[in-house]
């Protein structure tokens, strides 16, 4: 999915039409409407970072190497969010305390689930996502107007937001019933 998509169907959300089909056409954007675009971008940025942090996490598993009890964090290819869990290398789950710039593990190698935060992105990057681009729209315009302080039009887009959003999580969860038993 590329975010110029979810930007377009935002700038619609936010009575911004004409520049959506500025966006669509590819024609050239006035700086008002490039202040604009940078804006929603921003908004963009903010509601991919709380998708990542609140409903659909970005999981990463690495082994690194252990000094002095200590994982430094720069040893990771993004950096941790939320670590998950720490295992030594045989597999076997072990205790671990994080601290500010490491984690102390006692092993010589581990391999270390975290979440991570996604990247910021711009109007021509590509996502990759099962969610809708709707749904992104939604909390762009949330955003949008809580920048621009209009809060009621904020708390419009931020219901149908977190509406959808659960709607989908409550769709994609396995629901099992516990197994029957014989009296």
């Amino acid at each position: 999915m590329l975010v110029k998509d979810v930007i377009k169907l935002a700038s619609d959300f936010t009575e911004n039409e004409t520049l959506s089909a500025k966006i669509e056409k590819g024609t050239e954007l006035s700086d008002d409407e490039n202040q604009v675009v940078n804006e929603l971008e921003k908004c963009f940025n903010l509601v991919n970072n709380e998708i990542a942090s609140e409903f659909v996490p970005i999981k990463k598993i690495e082994q690194v190497e252990v000094s002095n009890g200590k994982i430094l964090f720069s040893a990771f290819s993004s950096k941790p969010f939320k670590i998950l869990y720490v295992k030594n290398s045989l597999g076997r789950k072990i205790k671990y305390k994080v601290f500010s710039d490491y984690i102390f593990a006692l092993c010589k190698k581990a391999i270390v689930c975290y979440s991570t935060l996604p990247e910021n992105l711009t109007i021509n990057d590509e996502f990759e996502t099962f969610l809708p681009e709707r749904i992104y729209a939604y909390g762009v315009a949330r955003e949008y107007y809580f920048l621009k302080t209009k809060f009621d039009d904020a708390d419009i887009w931020e219901e149908r937001f977190k509406n959808s959003l659960e709607i989908l999580c409550r769709k994609s969860s396995c629901h099992r019933l516990p197994r029957r038993r014989w009296l």
